[in-house]
């Protein structure tokens, strides 16, 4: 009998999360796509137009081919958990952007499209899919349910936001971005945001067994550190670079390092051993399995 009335708190859960998520999806979209549509200000560059206006529909397709290929066993060719996990990816995206725009002070609106920065745009749109691959990434793998990939999605977003600060609190990146205007500056903190949304990625992905072992596996993803502290070294050169009278917005530099940046991150996903791979987790997955026969 608990075992049915738990049931029924799992579906009526599921349902109102489903609708919470397709009101947040809507909100979301209306808020992106009807400013692009507005004619004024009168100066508003096209290609901002252009460039946020595409981001969702290339979002939503990353999503969606993550669902359909590498979801959890249940979810794979189920029409309604595909739509389900699509609509969740929309509240995942309105939340993550909201959260761009308060906590590292990049408004898509204000500053990308109509301020015509193209520096923040530019960051904007690395972040966009940085957040986009973050929540692909929790969706790899069987899990129990919506709760899996809103814990492990949470953990690399949080990470994601802290490693931003640090960042920035080093190299002041926001106020470069927004109010200088900095473009070399927005390109490789934009390529900074997308490959450490790869990595991150990774460490979300996998099957689940637990909240803590969630948290262990995560650790996979403790290379993005050694991203975060590249990208605070490069910016430093920049800073020194500018107060010594050099060209400090070399675009075509910018460009290869974010090249670099992005690079670097594949190549981590694919080659560096999953924790799952070390004798330390193994230890820890045997102890967790003992304790659930105790």
């Amino acid at each position: 009998m608990d075992e049915i009335y738990r049931m029924d708190i799992l579906v009526i859960l599921e349902f109102l999360v489903g609708i919470v998520s397709i009101y947040c999806s809507y909100k979301f979209l209306d808020k992106w796509y009807t400013p692009l549509f507005l004619k004024r200000p009168l100066n508003r560059s096209k290609t901002a137009k252009y460039i946020l206006g595409l981001l969702p529909v290339v979002s939503f397709g990353i999503i969606l081919v993550t669902l359909k290929m590498l979801a959890s066993f249940d979810v794979v060719g189920n029409f309604l958990y595909i739509m389900m996990y699509m609509f969740l990816g929309g509240a995942w995206l309105f939340l993550g952007i909201t959260l761009m725009s308060c906590i590292f002070d990049l408004s898509w609106l204000d500053d990308a499209l109509n301020l015509n920065n193209t520096a923040a745009l530019i960051a904007v749109a690395g972040g966009f899919l940085g957040l986009t691959l973050i929540y692909s990434g929790a969706n790899i793998g069987n899990g129990p349910g919506w709760w899996c990939v809103v814990f492990t999605g949470g953990l690399g977003l949080v990470a994601w936001i802290i490693l931003g600060l640090i960042i920035n609190i080093c190299t002041k990146n926001f106020e470069r971005i927004t109010v200088e205007r900095d473009i070399g500056c927005g390109i490789r903190f934009g390529a900074y945001l997308l490959a450490s949304g790869i990595i991150l990625a990774r460490a979300c992905a996998g099957d689940w067994i637990s909240f803590s072992m969630t948290v262990v596996e995560f650790t996979d993803g403790w290379s993005v550190l050694t991203l975060a502290g590249l990208l605070i070294l490069v910016e430093w050169y920049y800073i020194y670079s500018a107060k010594s009278g050099k060209n400090n917005n070399a675009i075509f530099g910018s460009i290869l390092l974010g090249i670099i940046f992005i690079t670097i991150a594949i190549m981590i996903v694919y080659l560096l051993p999953p924790t799952t791979e070390n004798p330390m987790y193994r230890a820890a997955l045997e102890l967790f399995n003992r304790s659930l026969h105790v």
